[in-house]
């Protein structure tokens, strides 16, 4: 209805010739704009601004409705609810697990920029594959996650979450305050977090070591007493003129732990490990288009400071560990399309980085102060080369693009590396994608790794498998200047299939060939461990354990084979409710209910009409109007190519609603529509050319068209009752001018499933050495490790009230315990876990739009709902003290509500 004041009265009229079909949902039109030829990453037509069109299928996509029925307090918590798909599980934790992340299309400086913005500001997010990452700068490790945000608006949110196992012992507490502001030319975020939680000990769990003190497992700890308090502040802006964007953000965070370590060696002094961490990290990031190039640059810089003290077993004091870490991140990406082909244009990503880390650490055990230093600078090219296209050159053989990419790392104190990959991807259907990609590597180790301080932990309860018992031994941690740099030679294959008989479903089949030369490795114990670095197991002349050395280590070589499973879905359970049809609206009710059904319900909103009027006539002559208020619909038809406001036609639509004549046509306007929406209809005075459109094929007025006219203009009320509050943040007032189908109170439902097999898992010790058989018990790495791990997330969400499962699977899995007399092996358990959360938006339930209800969701979260929990058992048959149920989980089923108010 907005063309009837921008179109005068020839478009009113004109209403009902376009009856059949109402005014289209702004989100149909954009989901309708076909990518464009060469399946670049662009922005045009009115598609959602930053939405990724490119030749990799996604693995999922969440639109508002779903993102709603996650019952997230946070961006944060929507990417836990979607880590099925987001996870990488065929690279083998390559990549460091968490996915690459974009803003409206663009690379941000970090994780910390938006990750407390809340969920109602997102109008969408869509999952890639690994492959994509390569577009931004990144590597093919991590899969990508672009979210879409609403082009306006605004809310203050405040939390308060308080939890706690069924069995006591300890409790978490957490309070948290979010501002965020998004609007046409920028958008501004505070957030505020404090979280504590109480310190756990063995004793109150009944747990005793058969070497332990009397009374000592009240002094040792299963779960520390920590408190965090962080800061953040995000502000971006967009300067429309240039195509500028500019985003800054600063984190300051304090957080304090303390843990127990048993007693002193006289059996009298509790001993303690009290650690503070502060750190302050700021970041920027700026893009604008080069010519025909667009141009990113972020940085990101980190200062941690770490002071660990650890109480001596003697206990005549205590050791201090200090650990100061300078990080400072730039990159620059530039992405072009320069060269034009039959089948599409080449997308070229040019990247550069420099980086530079100090660490300095310092322990009062040792006269020795640890200094590292590295610069790194590094620089890459990738290539999207389309080969067919569906539909236009060599199109019966499907899509087919070429992608191949290299780069280099010059580092300050390993020396320059290199890397290169190549991959093809082919789409024989438009719902079916193949794709192979070949990645080779040198990776250097982390300088964490290389000079962290060394850390002892006494009393630690370790299974020793040479005597089969489980005693208390001292843990060491720290750096290993030792390590040398790593070299991975891996294939990665993925098919993506969007499945014809389930809607909005897509299947994802993923296997990885992972091969690595000179891998850093942080050990577990095990009897395979101490064979292999016998010099890493501290014993006494009796064999009896006293420390274990677990600082990372080189291992010659590793291979490993996995195969990934991933299903995502989402939709609306049953039939969606019909349409009225041609003329029905309006029986049986005064059209005000006849414009409260259907799509089109919406009607005309004299109101919200007024609002967008001003939005233009009060802006100053010369500046441009503060547009994220207005409907999609309308504010695609001002921007221009680019997706930036056109001043020719935002000055057109300034002159339609503020020029000399808008006034006259104003009260036109109000004078037909008090005519038409009268009781009995006054059409006498009407315009000839609106007559036209009422009469029927004789000539008549025809009083079906009356209906569907009056069922238009007449629905609305004049004070613009009934907009709801969500309806206001996020579209500006206008939401309902353009209607919505609110007949349909479908349950609506999410599912993101995934499933790894590890096929191969092994480690060979030295050229022509020994080689491990990690899945078959003969561990080097950590604990046992399993061969079938699965991911759950799903959700169902009806009427304000929610359900979300949280479920993860661990298969069987062994630890071989060698061959010494008194050994045993160790036999884990499958273990399958399932969490829930119950959330109910009070607001909705009890339909209130004011007062103290309105943004008000209760929720109420329990973990581990089945208290399960993992056995293990020793060759015997029994479990050791070790490995005992409330020693690996000493949380069990655990209960929490969580309290959030949005106004």
């Amino acid at each position: 209805m907005l063309a009837l004041v921008l179109a005068g009265l020839p478009v009113i009229a004109a209403a009902d010739e376009q009856e059949p079909q109402s005014l289209p949902d702004p989100d149909e039109i954009e989901a309708s704009v076909p990518p464009a030829a060469n399946d670049t990453i662009v922005v045009e037509g009115t598609r959602i601004r930053g939405q990724l069109f490119v030749e990799e299928k996604p693995i999922a996509e969440f639109d508002e409705a779903d993102i709603a029925s996650f019952g997230a307090s946070s961006i944060a918590d929507v990417i836990a609810a979607i880590e099925p798909a987001t996870g990488s599980g065929a690279r083998g934790g390559r990549g460091g697990g968490r996915p690459v992340f974009l803003i409206n299309g663009i690379r941000v400086s970090s994780w910390r920029e938006f990750r407390s913005y809340p969920p109602e500001a997102i109008r969408k997010v869509e999952v890639f594959p690994e492959e994509t990452a390569q577009r931004f700068g990144y590597s093919p490790d991590q899969r990508v996650v672009n979210i879409l945000l609403k082009p306006d608006f605004r809310s203050v949110t405040a939390e308060v979450e308080y939890e706690g196992p069924e069995s006591g012992g300890f409790t978490r507490n957490e309070q948290e305050l979010t501002f965020l502001r998004i609007g046409e030319k920028g958008r501004f975020n505070i957030n505020v977090d404090i979280e504590d939680s109480s310190l756990l000990t063995e004793a109150e769990r009944g747990l005793t070591v058969a070497n332990g003190a009397p009374g000592e497992a009240a002094f040792r700890s299963l779960r520390p007493d920590t408190m965090s308090a962080e800061g953040t502040i995000n502000y971006a802006r967009a300067f429309q003129e240039s195509g500028l964007s500019l985003s800054l953000n600063g984190t300051v965070n304090h957080s304090e732990s303390r843990s127990l370590s048993g007693l002193s060696s006289d059996g009298i002094v509790p001993l303690e490990r009290r650690s503070d961490i502060d750190t302050v990290s700021v970041g920027g990031t700026v893009s604008r288009p080069l010519g025909d190039w667009n141009a990113v640059l972020t940085n990101n810089s980190v200062f941690t400071d770490s002071r660990t003290e650890i109480d001596s077993f003697d206990g005549s004091g205590f050791d201090v560990a200090n650990n100061r870490t300078w990080r400072l991140d730039n990159a620059l990406t530039l992405t072009g399309y320069p060269i034009s082909l039959p089948a599409g244009d080449v997308s070229v990503t040019v990247d550069y980085g420099l980086d530079w880390v100090r660490l300095a650490s310092d322990d009062t055990r040792t006269d020795l102060e640890t200094e590292l230093t590295r610069r790194r600078f590094n620089g890459g090219t990738n290539l999207s080369i389309p080969i067919s296209e569906r539909g236009g050159h060599w199109g019966a053989i499907g899509g087919v693009s070429l992608n191949f990419s290299s780069g280099f790392e010059d580092l300050s104190d390993f020396g320059t590396l290199a890397n290169w990959s190549a991959g093809i991807n082919w789409r024989p259907t438009d719902t079916l994608g193949f794709s192979a990609t070949r990645i080779w590597r040198e990776v250097a180790p982390g300088l964490a790794s290389l000079g962290d301080p060394r850390i002892d932990e006494f009393n630690v309860p370790v299974f020793d498998y040479a005597s089969g018992k489980t005693v208390l031994a001292t843990l060491i941690t720290g750096g290993n200047p030792d390590l040398a740099e790593e070299t991975q030679a891996d294939w990665k294959f993925t098919g993506n299939w969007e499945l014809p008989f389930w809607e909005n479903a897509r299947f994802q089949v993923d296997y990885g060939i992972n091969r690595s030369r000179d891998v850093t490795a942080t050990p577990g114990f095990s009897a395979a461990f101490e064979e292999a670095f016998p010099d890493r197991v501290t014993r006494d002349f009796t064999g009896d354990l006293l420390a274990i050395d677990r600082r990372p280590l080189t291992l010659y070589e590793t291979r490993s084979r996995i195969v990934s499973f991933g299903l995502n879905a989402r939709g609306q359970i049953g039939k969606p409710p019909e349409r009225p049809e041609r003329g029905e609206r309006g029986r049986g009710g005064p059209p005000a209910a006849a414009g409260r059904s259907g799509r089109s319900g919406g009607g005309f909103d004299p109101a919200r009409m007024e609002a967008m009027r001003e939005t233009f006539c009060k802006t100053p002559e010369g500046e441009m109007p503060d547009l994220s208020g207005v409907p999609e619909m309308f504010r695609s038809r001002l921007l221009d190519e680019n997706g930036n406001p056109d001043p020719e036609k935002v000055a057109a639509a300034r002159a339609r609603f503020c020029g000399e004549d808008a006034e006259r046509r104003s009260e036109e306007f109000a004078a037909m529509r008090t005519a038409i929406c009268a009781d009995p209809p006054q059409l006498d005075g009407l315009p000839e050319q609106v007559l036209a459109r009422l009469r029927g094929e004789n000539g008549e007025i025809d009083p079906e068209k009356v209906k569907t006219m009056r069922a238009r203009m007449c629905s609305a009320s004049a004070d613009g009752e009934g907009q709801q509050s969500g309806e206001r943040r996020g579209g500006g007032g206008f939401g309902r001018m353009f209607g919505g189908n609110s007949n349909d109170t479908r349950p609506r439902y999410f599912l993101s499933l995934n499933h790894n097999i590890a096929l191969e898992n092994e480690v060979l010790l030295a050229e022509g050495g020994p080689l491990f058989d990690q899945l078959a018990g003969d561990v080097l790495q950590g604990g046992a490790i399993s061969e079938h791990t699965s991911r759950l997330e799903a959700g169902l969400f009806w009427q304000g009230y929610g359900l979300r499962l949280s479920g993860r699977y661990t298969g069987e899995a062994t630890l071989l315990g060698g061959d010494t007399p008194g050994s045993s092996d160790l036999f884990f358990g499958d273990l399958a876990t399932f969490d829930m959360r119950l959330f109910a938006n009070l607001g909705e339930i009890f339909k209130k739009d004011e007062g103290w209800m309105k943004g008000l969701r209760l929720a109420f979260v329990v973990d581990n709902v089945f208290d399960a929990q993992r056995e293990v058992l020793d060759e015997n048959g029994e479990v050791p003290d070790a490995f005992a149920p409330e020693r690996i989980d000493p949380v069990g089923r655990y209960f929490g509500i969580d309290i959030r108010k949005a106004f």
